[in-house]
C-alpha cells in the first residue's frame, strides 16, 4: 500500500477520533451545566354520548360530542434532592380544553372549528426530597379520593368532583416524614387568601361612608379605601382560609388501611367542614384487587344572610381492578348522603357507577396508546324536589409519552 495512502487513512481516523472526543467532552459539559430535565405528557380524545334526565322535575336531553385535552409535565432535578416540577394544561374541568367547535376563535368571523384553548400552569411547585423528610410548596398535586369530593363539594360529591373541579391540585404546602418506615403526609392547603386587616382612622358623615386605610399584606403599604360603610368599630379583619390534610398508611390485622383527616380553618361566618375516614385494601378475589373507602363529614356553621347551612354527610365506595383478557377492567360504586341541619330536613342522596375497560394497542419505552370504553351513571335525589340522572357512554383514546 503506498505510503501516502497510509498517511491519509491514519489522518482520517485521527480526525474521526478527535471529533468523537470533542462530542464526549461537549456532552459532559452540557450535562454538568444544565439541570436534569425530563418531559412527559399525554393527550386525549373522548367521544361521548351524554344523557340527562331530570325526571318529573325537568326535561330530558341527549347530546353527542367530542372532548379533547393535552398535558405536559416538566421535571427539573438540580441535585441533592432539590427539584422543580410543573404541569401545563388547560384550566377547565378535568383539564378538558372543551368540545370540538368551542374555544377562543381568532375573529368573530371565524368558523367554530377555529376555536382553541389556552395553556395554564396547572401544577407549579418546588421542594426537597430526602430519605426521611420532604417538602414542597406552590400549586401542589393533591391526588383524588372520595374524601376530597365530600369535603370540598358537598352539593355535588360524586362523579369525581375533586378531579373535575380542582384538577387534582391546590395552592399550598406538602410535608412528609418517614414514620415507622411509612410516609406521614401533611398538606396545608390555602383555600382562600383574601383575609386582610382594616384600620379605620376617622369617619365622615357623607352617605354613611367611612375613610378607611387598608394595609396591603404583601407590600406593607397603606392605601385609602372609601368603599366600606362606617361601623362603630375602629378596626376589623378577615382571616385567610386553610385546610389541613393528614394521611398515614398502616397495617391492621393483615389489611392495609390509610386513614384520612381534613380540617378547614375559616372565619367565623364561613363554612369550616371536618372530614375523616379511611381507605382499605382488601384481599384479591379471582385475581381482582378489591378496595373500600368510607368517610364522614360535618359542617356546623349556619348563616341566614348568605344562605350557608350546617350539614352532616357520609360517603362510601367499593372498587375492583384486575386483568380481563388482553386489557384491564376497572369498576367502582359510590353512595353518599348529605343532611342539612334544619327543621324537617330532607336528605340529598347520591349514587355513582363507573365501569371501564382499558386496552393497550401499543406500548414502548417511550410511551403507549390506549383505548378505554367507559360507562358512567350518576344520580342525585331529594324527595319532593329533585330526581336527576346522568349517563355517559364514552371512548377515551389516549397517547402517553415520556
Amino acid at each position: 500500500m503506498p505510503k501516502k495512502m497510509l498517511v491519509d487513512i491514519f489522518r482520517g481516523e485521527y480526525i474521526m477520533l478527535n471529533k468523537k472526543m470533542w462530542f464526549v467532552i461537549f456532552t459532559l459539559i452540557v450535562s454538568s451545566v444544565y439541570a436534569e430535565i425530563t418531559l412527559s405528557g399525554d393527550a386525549r380524545l373522548r367521544p361521548r354520548f351524554d344523557l340527562k334526565d331530570n325526571g318529573e322535575y325537568g326535561n330530558k336531553s341527549e347530546d353527542f360530542y367530542y372532548y379533547y385535552r393535552a398535558r405536559l409535565m416538566i421535571k427539573a432535578d438540580i441535585g441533592d434532592g432539590y427539584f422543580f416540577n410543573t404541569r401545563l394544561g388547560h384550566n377547565a374541568a378535568a383539564y378538558w380544553i372543551g368540545k370540538f367547535g368551542t374555544g377562543t376563535a381568532p375573529n368573530s368571523l371565524s368558523n367554530p372549528s377555529s376555536g382553541r384553548g389556552s395553556v395554564d400552569f396547572m401544577e407549579l411547585y418546588f421542594g426537597h426530597k430526602g430519605k426521611k423528610f420532604g417538602w414542597s410548596g406552590g400549586i401542589i398535586p393533591v391526588s383524588h379520593n372520595p374524601m376530597l369530593d365530600i369535603h370540598y363539594y358537598p352539593n355535588i360529591i360524586l362523579d369525581k368532583a375533586w378531579d373535575t373541579y380542582n384538577n387534582n391540585a391546590a395552592h399550598g404546602f406538602d410535608f412528609n416524614y418517614k414514620l415507622g418506615g411509612k410516609p406521614l403526609d401533611i398538606k396545608v392547603l390555602v383555600d382562600n387568601n383574601d383575609g386582610r386587616k382594616i384600620v379605620v382612622e376617622n369617619f365622615v358623615s357623607v352617605s354613611d361612608t367611612s375613610t378607611v386605610y387598608i394595609i396591603d399584606q404583601d407590600s406593607g403599604s397603606i392605601r385609602l379605601d372609601t368603599t366600606i360603610t362606617s361601623t362603630s368599630s375602629s378596626a376589623s379583619s378577615t382571616r385567610d382560609q386553610y385546610t389541613v390534610y393528614l394521611s398515614y398508611p398502616v397495617s391492621f390485622i393483615g389489611f392495609k388501611m390509610t386513614p384520612h383527616l381534613l380540617v378547614t380553618l375559616a372565619d367565623k361566618d364561613q363554612a369550616a367542614p371536618m372530614t375523616y375516614g379511611a381507605e382499605f385494601a382488601l384481599p384479591k378475589v379471582a385475581g381482582f384487587k378489591l378496595s373500600a373507602f368510607g368517610g364522614l363529614t360535618s359542617q356546623a356553621v349556619s348563616d341566614s344572610l348568605t344562605g350557608l347551612t350546617a350539614y352532616d354527610g357520609w360517603i362510601a365506595r367499593v372498587k375492583m381492578v384486575g386483568k380481563l383478557g388482553p386489557g384491564t377492567l376497572v369498576a367502582w360504586y359510590d353512595q353518599a348522603t348529605t343532611t342539612p341541619d334544619v327543621t324537617d330536613a330532607v336528605d340529598s342522596k347520591f349514587t355513582y357507577l363507573w365501569i371501564s375497560y382499558t386496552y393497550t394497542l401499543h406500548k414502548s419505552d417511550w410511551g403507549a396508546l390506549v383505548f378505554a370504553p367507559t360507562y358512567r351513571l350518576y344520580t342525585n335525589k331529594i324527595e319532593g324536589s329533585r330526581d336527576y340522572t346522568r349517563a355517559k357512554i364514552e371512548l377515551t383514546t389516549e397517547i402517553k409519552f415520556k
